[in-house]
């Protein structure tokens, strides 16, 4: 039903480029380091370009890659980056006609969307195009409506003028109703930035809506020359992630090949030729091995043959066998053995021809595929050079009702020229005269349309030509008034300058003493405030450092001697209740001393230990940071992954540094326990070779606008960093929850306990 929609998706694949991608070894290596990150925005657009290079010659890998990274992208949660990985695997599996599977990936992408957002009406648009391309009727339109309804709602100009354009090819051409849809989406597309609705409307408009009349679409088509050259189309191949919503592939590359076929039609073959040689370079030539490129050299091929050029035909139709690598009756282009049929036509090879042309029937049903002059045409013609009249008899009246609307073309020309070779040879002479006559007359207006249209070539360049000469003689004469009035101020200008040069070498050195003046003052400012700053710095040192060994006595008193009293006083509690007591009344009141006691002495151990971790001193840092984690989650107030990285030397990092590095760990958990509301939670630290990275992120209600961004505890929290010259970024994450990221560096000397 919408073959121009075909023509768009399957034609043209994609645009090949001039980079190849790197060797497979290579290739893999870098896509494990990839998928062993964090995905974030960085790796997941590096993902993305190796997916996309890697499908310039492998794309099977490509989809195994896809098909591993989408659960992996699914758990972050990032609906953007889902989208972005569903709609262009599913662009690719449709233009390849892997029904089941697109029909999969699309529908993964409209349940990703969600309701009512420019997600679903993409997924919407393309689902719709998915369905016309395969001639879905009922599907197509059932989206169509859907995505209409979405986009409206939304006032979402772009997807609508989409819509509009795929609902006008529903319709028959030349008809009002197509017309008016076309006219209905260019109105909606024309005043937007990007051109991709702008473009998909007039090229659809110009082969849909004048399919009889092909010297208005070489008009229109010529005239859509300018606008493929609109960067919005020609960024190709464009990022995965950049674009989402439909893309008119190889603008430029589509509009050459449109004219070539209409100018094969019109049977100017060198022109067909100008216009097919523009659309190789631009899609075979940077990538000569692309998977396109077997299909592009059967088509150029074809082009040749009607040019009469069977040398150059010969070569363009071997490079595509080399590149499609299978047994000649295994390629899967009809497109081929056209080519190689009417090759062995011109040879007089006519039983290999009809076997070639037999090989087309049976990949494409009617054969005829992407060729404008119908291979039934010559099918026929074949079958009358092997003296299968009666076969030949029966084709040629199969097409004769198509040939209807298009029988003053390359179409008619053929039809009648070969019927007649077959009426000569039955020996139905009168008929065959006037078929004859027929070829003659339609063959005449062909020929007086072309010398036509060449006419108008000539006098076209001949206006260009002589206004060029006009706009030579008016930039000679201004030439000339330009060089006398040059003449005259050099003259002034260099009396100007003389005086002006002794005004400026004045200015100069008193702007000089002036300048060399403040720079003196600036770096004598410099060095104060430098010196205060090292100074302050100083302080802050001393007063950081005074705090941890007054807190390290507290804990130790508290520990050492206190709780050893606690201890003792509860040993002796529970000797007296052991012996038994004769009141009962001074049991229950030794029972709750021993309770209060304990209590007491479990609140100075964990006084001890915020104080100063000494699990650090005595199990290393790496222990005392899951332990903590493990505090948390026996709680069951939140379901935490703590992750330690390194820090297996002890004597790596100063005592001091660590007992810094844990009690900001701690401060975090805090905020996240007493400000997120969340449920979930991860905390990395991870000891770099001269950084320690301290990653936390949860699900909860977010940060930035919390109590919690003003309290004292981050305010010590980002002191404590600011000492330790850290930096400290805090992100609202997309869907919810917060990110905070900790890079503190270490330096040795600077770290080193006084």
């Amino acid at each position: 039903m919408l073959r121009i929609l075909g023509l768009i998706a399957c034609l043209l694949v994609g645009m090949v480029v001039k980079a190849q991608p790197a060797s497979d070894q290579e290739g893999q290596a870098e896509w494990n380091r990839l998928k062993r990150q964090p995905i974030t925005e960085q790796t997941f657009r590096a993902a993305c370009d190796l997916m996309q290079k890697t499908g310039r010659t492998n794309i099977n890998r490509s989809y195994e890659m896809l098909a591993e990274y989408v659960p992996m992208v699914k758990k972050t949660g990032n609906r953007a980056w889902v989208h972005s990985l569903l709609m262009g695997w599913a662009r690719a599996k449709s233009s390849m006609i892997f029904s089941k599977e697109a029909e999969d990936l699309y529908r993964q992408a409209r349940e990703n969307a969600g309701p009512h957002t420019r997600f679903m009406r993409e997924a919407l648009v393309a689902t719709a195009v998915m369905y016309g391309e395969w001639g879905k009727e009922a599907e197509f339109k059932r989206y169509l409506d859907l995505g209409e309804q979405e986009c409206r709602r939304a006032n979402d100009r772009e997807n609508l003028s989409f819509i509009y354009t795929f609902r006008a090819n529903s319709f028959p051409g030349g008809t009002t109703a197509m017309r008016d849809y076309f006219e209905k989406a260019i109105r909606l597309a024309s005043g937007l930035r990007d051109k991709n609705a702008l473009f998909t409307a007039r090229y659809n408009y110009a082969v849909r809506y004048y399919p009889y009349n092909p010297q208005k679409q070489v008009t229109e088509f010529e005239s859509l020359l300018e606008l493929a050259k609109d960067s919005s189309l020609n960024r190709y191949p464009r990022k995965l992630y950049e674009r989402t919503a439909f893309t008119f592939r190889n603008a430029g590359p589509s509009v050459y090949y449109q004219l070539m076929q209409i100018n094969l039609l019109l049977a100017d073959y060198d022109n067909a030729w100008k216009f097919a040689e523009l659309f190789y370079d631009a899609t075979v030539k940077p990538n000569p091995l692309s998977i396109q490129a077997g299909y592009f050299n059967a088509e150029v091929a074809v082009v040749k043959i009607y040019q009469r050029d069977f040398a150059a035909a010969r070569k363009y139709l071997a490079k595509s066998k080399a590149i499609f690598g299978v047994p000649e009756a295994e390629i899967p282009y009809s497109g081929y053995f056209l080519a190689a049929g009417l090759l062995a036509e011109h040879t007089g090879q006519y039983a290999k021809a009809l076997n070639y042309y037999e090989l087309v029937q049976e990949k494409e049903g009617e054969g005829e595929g992407l060729s404008v002059i119908p291979f039934s045409i010559s099918y026929a013609h074949v079958l009358t050079l092997n003296g299968r009249f009666g076969q030949a008899d029966q084709v040629f009246n199969q097409y004769r009702p198509k040939l209807k609307n298009r029988e003053y073309t390359a179409s008619g020309l053929y039809f009648y020229q070969y019927y007649a070779d077959l009426l000569k040879a039955k020996g139905n002479y009168p008929a065959y005269a006037q078929a004859q006559e027929t070829f003659y007359a339609i063959k005449d207006s062909l020929t007086n349309l072309n010398q036509y249209r060449s006419v108008q070539e000539i006098l076209a360049k001949v206006r260009i030509r002589d206004k060029e000469q006009q706009i030579i003689r008016l930039n000679e004469a201004s030439e000339a008034r330009d060089r006398e009035i040059r003449r005259e101020r050099i003259f002034y200008t260099i009396l100007i300058s003389l005086a002006g040069l002794a005004i400026l070498f004045l200015i100069l050195y008193l702007r000089n003493r002036q300048i060399r003046s403040r720079q003196k003052e600036a770096l004598q400012q410099s060095r104060m405030e430098q010196l205060e700053k090292e100074r302050h710095i100083e302080l802050m040192r001393g007063i950081m450092d005074a705090e941890e060994t007054e807190r390290r006595k507290i804990a130790d008193q508290l520990h050492d001697e206190v709780s050893a009293m606690l201890a003792l006083a509860t040993l002796n509690v529970s000797s007296t209740l052991e012996k038994g007591v004769p009141d009962e009344r001074s049991e229950k009141k030794l029972h709750k001393t021993q309770e209060v006691l304990l209590s007491v002495s479990t609140t100075i151990r964990e006084l001890s230990h915020r104080l100063t971790p000494l699990a650090i001193e005595k199990y290393g840092f790496a222990k005392a940071i899951t332990d903590l984690g493990e505090t948390v989650n026996t709680s069951e107030k939140l379901k935490l992954d703590m992750i330690v990285v390194g820090f297996d030397e002890p004597t790596d990092y100063p005592l001091s540094f660590l007992n810094e590095l844990y009690r900001i760990v701690q401060e975090l958990l805090h905020n996240i326990l007493k400000h997120a509301q969340a449920t979930q939670a991860t905390i990395e630290v991870i000891d770099h070779e001269k950084t320690v990275s301290i990653i936390a992120e949860d699900d909860g209600i977010g940060f930035v606008d919390n109590e919690a961004s003003k309290g004292k505890g981050l305010t010590d929290m980002k002191t404590k960093i600011a000492y330790l010259n850290g930096q400290m970024e805090i992100k609202q994450k997309q869907d919810s929850g917060t990110l905070i990221v900790i890079e503190i560096p270490f330096n040795q000397l600077a770290t080193a306990p006084h």
